[in-house]
């Protein structure tokens, strides 16, 4: 985690492990509580409606997500050298934790930050799920995923 939080410091604007956006992709938690498998559930629903319709779903690719203790100003962290996400395990808000949660699996789909218009991505962000603008910045990189009928299982 101390290489992770590193990187937040470092100018490195290169996201090293990215995953397709329109191939399953599943997530390794180990035991959430309830609040944070209820922000792991809205996180998946609102990139599935946003241009990740297979996330959650086991496939080829998967990324680990780890709640751990960190100072309250830390809510997560994408780190991409080793393609894993860390929460802070003090958000207890299953709607914040979905934000969170859905905002660095955008970095691990290989979007960055951004700034001048409404976007999960803003830098800090704790209100804004996803919107038609990060629909598009998946599609701009990945295409546009098919329609699916595919259903995963919440905390998958």
């Amino acid at each position: 985690m101390l290489a992770a939080l590193s990187a937040c410091a470092a100018e490195d604007t290169t996201i090293d492990h990215v995953h397709d956006a329109c191939a399953p992709l599943e997530v390794h938690v180990g035991s959430p509580n309830a609040a944070q498998a209820s922000g792991l559930a809205g996180a998946f629903a609102l990139w599935r409606d946003h241009g990740a319709p297979l996330l959650g779903t086991t496939g080829d690719a998967s990324v680990e997500l780890a709640f751990m203790p960190a100072a309250a100003a830390f809510r997560g962290i994408y780190d991409d050298e080793a393609g894993v996400i860390y929460i802070n395990d003090a958000l207890t808000d299953p709607d914040v934790l979905a934000i969170v949660i859905a905002h660095e699996l955008g970095h691990a789909f290989g979007l960055p930050h951004v700034g001048g218009h409404d976007s999960v991505m803003i830098k800090g962000n704790l209100t804004l799920v996803p919107t038609a603008a990060d629909t598009a910045s998946l599609a701009a990189l990945w295409g546009a995923c098919p329609a699916t009928s595919a259903s995963a299982p919440p905390g998958s």
